[in-house]
């Protein structure tokens, strides 16, 4: 056993290295969406998710101009604080760079924009703050003040760095995620497809704030309720019918075929941010992290189990 696993760490390691992030950019009619991350999280999905429906949304409102969501996903974990800005008359780029305290984009002084900064994205309250703005327009840059943004740092709690920039006014935004909407309830009742299969297979779709895994059979139309999460990770499948769903870098679901029993929720100790590299080995899955090419976890379908150490 020590031999093999010393033979794939080497084996899986050669690409380890050598990685870039991913700028996205898509058009929706008059939404233009735009993400930076590192890695296929799912918040890809859903912020092509926010541009569907904020076209949806935006057409409802009868509101014509460029509505331009601007999200950075800080999946490395640097800021403390999470960076929420919405303005009119500017759809132009601003923290694509990064929260700063000055920056040097000029306003095109068109449309409105929907500038976020987290680890996470909501679909559901990015629509309201599309719904928001645009119902608000006149007034949205009155709430934009200074914010001190906290850096995480491993060095005295004393000596973090913070910075100040602007953001619109955190009690705003509180307000504006509580809020009811039935415009955007209505809105987010479509289902919407994110990974569909050919023939059959588990596929993932979104509705209601929910991502939905079901089953489609063979030559059939018939769709099967397989699990359902609020939110997650990322996702990598085995095959067409298993998978893997990571609720974090530390907790994943494994999805087989239809099978309903109760879904359990599997941890593991994991450091890397990056999704992990994963090898099916029949009744094993072998888990490699994306730098750390001395920890390896296999984990055990038949026990729903991790074992992350070897003697």
């Amino acid at each position: 056993m020590k031999f093999k696993i010393g033979i794939l760490v080497v084996f899986f390691s050669l690409n380890c290295f050598a990685h870039k992030g991913i700028l996205m950019q898509k058009i929706y009619g008059n939404v233009k969406i735009s993400i930076k991350t590192g890695f296929e999280y799912s918040d890809i999905d859903k912020i092509q998710i926010i541009g569907q429906l904020s076209q949806k949304l935006s057409d409802r409102l009868h509101y014509k101009d460029t509505v331009f969501i601007e999200y950075v996903q800080d999946y490395r974990n640097i800021y403390k604080n999470d960076l929420y800005l919405l303005e009119y008359n500017n759809s132009n780029y601003k923290i694509i760079g990064g929260i700063k305290s000055e920056y040097n984009n000029e306003s095109n002084n068109s449309g409105l924009s929907i500038r976020i900064c987290a680890d996470r994205i909501s679909i559901v309250n990015t629509l309201k703050f599309v719904e928001f703005t645009i119902n608000n327009k006149d007034k949205t840059n009155n709430y934009v003040s200074k914010k001190t943004i906290g850096l995480n740092d491993n060095e005295d709690e004393a000596l973090l760095d913070s910075l100040r920039t602007i953001a619109t006014n955190d009690d705003l935004i509180t307000k504006i995620i509580t809020s009811k909407s039935e415009l955007i309830n209505d809105i987010i009742s479509d289902k919407i497809p994110i990974k569909k299969q050919d023939h059959f297979g588990i596929e993932i779709y979104w509705q209601n704030d929910k991502f939905l895994f079901e089953y489609n059979h063979i030559n059939s139309d018939r769709q099967e309720y397989v699990f359902e999460v609020t939110d997650y990770f990322y996702h990598e499948y085995l095959n067409e019918n298993d998978i893997l769903i990571f609720v974090d870098k530390n907790a994943f679901y494994y999805l087989e075929g239809t099978n309903h029993e109760e879904k359990e929720l599997i941890k593991m100790d994991n450091e890397s941010y990056a999704p992990l590299s994963i090898f099916d080995f029949g009744n094993k899955i072998l888990l490699h992290p994306f730098r750390n090419r001395n920890e390896l976890s296999i984990f055990l379908k038949d026990k729903n189990k991790v074992i992350s150490k070897f003697e």
